[in-house]
């Protein structure tokens, strides 16, 4: 008689039925929710990971807030220009910049010590607000050390100069005529195009890779563009409309508005949670998050925060939202599963944008210790069911973690999964058993399924080629 194993087959991961539960515990609370040193942690999150740092810019009171999120404690506040009000990480996770409006410069902190690098002046000026990041140069010049060691090219907002300067190092080496107002930047996942929100105009759109960078096209999405964000294949830009109260979802291919959605009163801004099945937006005039499920493009929540709430960050698992509340000066933490707030966690005054610092993992051995992976947790089966399937890019030294409840052989594919990795299984006490290296994208109809030789508890999934660069091998072992 044979036997006959069932699966459920998913995007990138192959599942035995027996492993799929729907009870699990999304959160373990150590205090009451009053108290705003409350230690929040995901259950399926093993501690080795930690949860990062939450960093927020204070425009009332010039400083950046930076708060321990394993504890939720403030750790520092950074003292920088005056009035920051965007704010942006680099991808190598190690510099922090803001725009700060009021002293028209652009200030720089060191993730590693969380002190000021450098602070550049920007003359001329009378307020600069949004600041978007490049990392083009990053990525096709010199070699990996470099790379992590190098700095963005930045490109911010010179509200009433109607144009977009372009800063590499310390100094501007261009400028974009754009719209009237920019506000907030957002440059599209595969670096071609830069969306300018701006607040007097329609949206502007750029061409980077144009020998002259210009306006090739602007998008008229309503009353008042503000924040706007990207999907992680660069699909889509999701964008609100201040006075219009309604976000805008565009195809950034064609640059042509598919979906117009009536959110709350005075929508800030917009984030989508990281498995990409809802898009939040914070409601400055109703106190509000507005929760849009991105298969019926409805508002299915609505969710009260602090007061005039603005900036949006995720966990890495994406089961803790962080709302930054400009006038009740403090930070909502939400459980995306309840849509509650279950902390409040003061900041300085005037909370305006918010950056997440991801919680960083590497693997050690006697003789080495690897480059930082900066990674998104996938703990549930529907986190794991997507995986990295749909992306066009994975950012360098980032990478996606799965956790299980228990080790067996794991099977793993590359169904709709567009960008090569490499596959590293570890087991319960994170040692390295195997790895599948240089996967490439599977193209057919068929697609060749990944087995662990050996029992595994977590899988990682990394950009193809970091393996072979940081000498990964059997045996190593996984540490925050």
């Amino acid at each position: 008689m044979s036997t006959i194993k069932l699966y459920c087959v998913f995007a990138s991961i192959i599942i035995p039925l027996t492993v799929i539960s729907t009870a699990f515990t999304i959160l373990s609370i150590d205090t009451s929710f009053a108290n705003s040193s409350a230690k929040i942690t995901s259950s399926r999150i093993s501690s080795f990971t930690g949860q990062g740092e939450l960093y927020v810019g204070n425009a009332g009171s010039n400083t950046v807030s930076v708060i321990d999120l394993d504890n939720n404690h403030l750790i520092k506040n950074i003292s920088v220009g005056k009035g920051p009000h965007d704010i942006k990480i680099s991808e190598n996770q190690q510099t922090v910049f803001t725009t700060d409006t009021d002293s028209s410069t652009i200030s720089a902190i060191n993730t590693t010590n969380n002190t000021i690098i450098k602070q550049i002046p920007v003359k001329g000026v009378k307020a600069l607000h949004g600041i978007a990041t490049s990392e083009n140069q990053i990525r096709n010049n010199g070699n990996d050390d470099a790379k992590d060691n190098r700095e963005p090219i930045l490109y911010v907002g010179d509200v009433y100069g109607n144009r977009v300067l372009v800063v590499n190092g310390s100094s501007i080496t261009d400028e974009i005529k754009v719209g009237a107002g920019p506000e907030y930047l957002e440059i599209s996942p595969n670096q071609q195009f830069l969306y300018v929100a701006n607040l007097w105009s329609p949206i502007s759109v750029v061409d980077l890779k144009a020998e002259n960078p210009v306006v090739i096209k602007n998008i008229d999405s309503g009353k008042t563009p503000h924040g706007l964000a990207f999907n992680n294949n660069g699909s889509n830009l999701y964008i609100v409309n201040m006075y219009s109260n309604s976000l805008s979802i565009i195809d950034s291919n064609r640059h042509e508005i598919i979906k117009n959605i009536t959110v709350g009163n005075k929508p800030e801004y917009v984030k989508l949670s990281p498995d990409e099945r809802f898009a939040y937006v914070t409601n400055l005039g109703s106190n509000t998050i507005s929760k849009i499920d991105l298969d019926t493009f409805e508002v299915i929540k609505e969710t009260p925060v602090g007061k005039a709430p603005h900036g949006i960050a995720f966990s890495a698992d994406g089961n803790l939202m962080y709302i930054s509340n400009m006038d009740s000066n403090d930070i909502s933490v939400v459980d995306t599963k309840t849509d509650k707030v279950i902390l409040t966690i003061p900041t300085g005054l005037e909370p305006h944008q918010i950056v997440l610092e991801k919680p960083s993992i590497r693997f050690n051995s006697e003789n080495k210790s690897t480059s930082p992976i900066y990674v998104e947790i996938a703990d549930d089966p529907s986190e794991q069911s997507r995986g990295l399937m749909f992306r066009n890019n994975l950012e360098l030294n980032n990478g996606m973690l799965f956790v299980f409840d228990d080790e067996k052989n794991r099977s793993f594919w590359m169904k709709n999964t567009l960008i090569p990795l490499d596959m590293i299984f570890m087991d319960e006490k994170l040692g390295v058993v195997d790895i599948k290296g240089n996967i490439q994208p599977c193209v057919t109809e068929i697609c060749q399924s990944y087995i662990s030789e050996q029992p595994a508890k977590y899988v990682l999934e990394v950009n193809a080629g970091y393996v072979q660069r940081n000498g990964v091998d059997i045996g190593d072992v996984l540490k925050q």
